[in-house]
């Protein structure tokens, strides 16, 4: 082939499908595989044919006619022996012999069946057989029985020694016949070995041959583009958002790459978009937290003050107040400092999750502690007590976590039943995904498992206010600083008899 018969050749493969290239490419491995298949158990089939021929006929007949020859020369022992010595005792080897050359020879019949030539071979050896038999032994016994002198003569004449050498004759023609078919077939099994082994080989050239193909054409057609288009879309992704995408290779990946620059675009676009909206969200971030502060300021001092002015005019003017007056005057403090805490806790809960820059290693025995410092009066008014093991070091906000334990303890104690208040803190390793898992049961009132995940809302409360006090707020707290650091919070449901919290903490801070 030319030189511009390849270049136009590549021309046209270069504008095939990946797809066709690769169809093309195992079509043509697939054919060729299959040739050398079909040739192997061609081979394989020769093999075991020429290998069962050698060893389950051959073999077996080799052996059955040197057992023929065997039985004939124990008959004329046995003949000879009882011209010899005239006793019927040496006459018992021609009668067994004689009985077992019939089983040997029904048997070698049946394994040269089908070769003419060992077939007549065969047959020979048994009409030399018949008349050794017919003119020699049996004449001979009949010389004996009939106590003939001559019998010890006869058994040495030439007669016999020409009748037995004309058994002994065909028995040789007969074995090497079948030596003859032996050879014949351990060659033929030999050769098929030979063709098996040359088949293999080629079938492991091909394969290694394909396989080197497979992987330059794979590198030409795919990793090499694949390279181009990723290390372009590297240089998108590390900030380079003008770097045009510029595709290579088989028509797919072009099309991939077209599909990519589009995107590229798109996410320039969204980009600049995005980094619009995040100054103008940086900015309202500002106003809201500036908004958050004021509000909680001037919020606060008003509530105080009419919480105070209320209790004044009830120590300075309580004997000039009625039953009704007194009430009134106790409503309005109880909402002024029911908003107080409301506007507190909203506060705590909106500056949870700001920045992580102040995670350090935290002994959760001494958040612990510290929690259970803040909740001495409620422990000691109640009755109650905290039980834990020891606890681990974990990455995250001292505060935020000292926090999380005194929302947690704090309403076990708040919702006990009858019995004083107990509370056990564990902490479990997870091995597998390198965290934490803490445990807070209580034996107090439980929560039923239909609010498991309404009671991490805000505002959500599942008691009215006069019977337990509170905003509503602690769990949902629970829940951003448990999120916050990395971990999830959940009630366990399985458990019935108080309520059991688990959250879990990673080991190492989270990326």
């Amino acid at each position: 082939m030319t030189q511009p018969a390849v270049e136009r050749l590549r021309r046209v493969a270069g504008r095939w499908p990946l797809r066709r290239r690769v169809g093309v490419f195992f079509a043509m491995c697939a054919a060729l595989l299959a040739a050398l298949v079909a040739a192997t158990v061609l081979a394989l089939v020769q093999f075991v044919h020429a290998g069962n021929e050698a060893i389950n006929r051959w073999d077996p007949a080799a052996q059955t006619s040197q057992a023929l020859l065997t039985d004939m020369i124990n008959q004329e022992t046995g003949v000879r022996g009882y011209a010899l010595a005239a006793s019927p005792d040496y006459l018992q080897p021609f009668d067994q012999y004689s009985e077992q050359q019939a089983r040997d020879e029904a048997r070698l019949r049946d394994l040269v069946r089908g070769d003419p030539v060992l077939e007549q071979n065969l047959a020979d050896f048994d009409q030399m057989a018949d008349q050794w038999r017919s003119q020699v032994a049996i004449p001979l016994i009949s010389l004996v029985n009939a106590k003939d002198r001559t019998a010890k003569s006869a058994s040495d004449d030439a007669v016999a020694k020409t009748r037995f050498d004309l058994v002994r004759k065909a028995a040789a023609n007969l074995t090497e016949g079948i030596d003859r078919n032996s050879r014949a077939a351990v060659n033929a099994r030999r050769g098929a070995l030979i063709a098996l082994y040359v088949a293999l080989c080629v079938s492991v050239a091909l394969i290694a041959g394909a396989g080197i193909g497979a992987w330059r054409g794979l590198h030409r057609w795919v990793l090499a583009p694949v390279d181009r288009l990723a290390l372009q879309t590297r240089e998108v992704a590390a900030g380079r958002n003008k770097r045009q995408i510029r595709p290579s290779g088989p028509p797919e990946l072009r099309a991939l790459g077209r599909d990519v620059e589009r995107m590229r675009r798109r996410i320039a676009d969204e980009l600049a978009r995005l980094a619009h909206a995040g100054e103008e969200l940086t900015r309202s971030n500002a106003d809201l937290e500036q908004f958050a502060y004021v509000a909680s300021h001037d919020l606060s001092e008003p509530l105080r003050k009419v919480a105070n002015f209320c209790q004044l005019l009830e120590r300075q003017y309580g004997d000039q107040l009625d039953d009704r007056a007194r009430e009134y005057i106790a409503y309005a403090v109880d909402g002024a400092k029911r908003m107080q805490a409301l506007i507190a806790d909203l506060l705590t809960l909106s500056r949870v999750g700001r920045s992580s820059e102040s995670f350090v290693p935290v002994d959760m025995n001494q958040a612990l502690a510290t929690a259970m410092r803040t909740l001495d009066d409620q422990i000691v008014a109640s009755d109650g007590g905290v039980g834990f093991s020891e606890l681990p070091v974990v990455y995250g906000d001292p505060t935020l976590l000292a926090s999380l334990f005194e929302n947690l303890v704090g309403n076990a104690i708040k919702y006990r039943g009858e019995a004083a208040p107990l509370v056990t803190i564990t902490a479990v390793p997870n091995r597998e995904d390198r965290t934490w898992t803490f445990t807070v049961a209580d034996n107090g009132i439980g929560i039923d498992p239909q609010y498991a995940q309404r009671i991490f809302a805000i505002f959500q409360r599942l008691h009215v206010r006069d019977a337990y006090p509170g905003t509503g707020i602690g769990l949902a707290l629970c829940r951003k600083i448990v999120e916050f650091h990395g971990g999830r919070i959940w009630l366990d449901t399985s458990v019935t008899s108080g309520a059991t919290f688990r959250f879990t903490l990673p080991e190492r801070p989270t990326t």
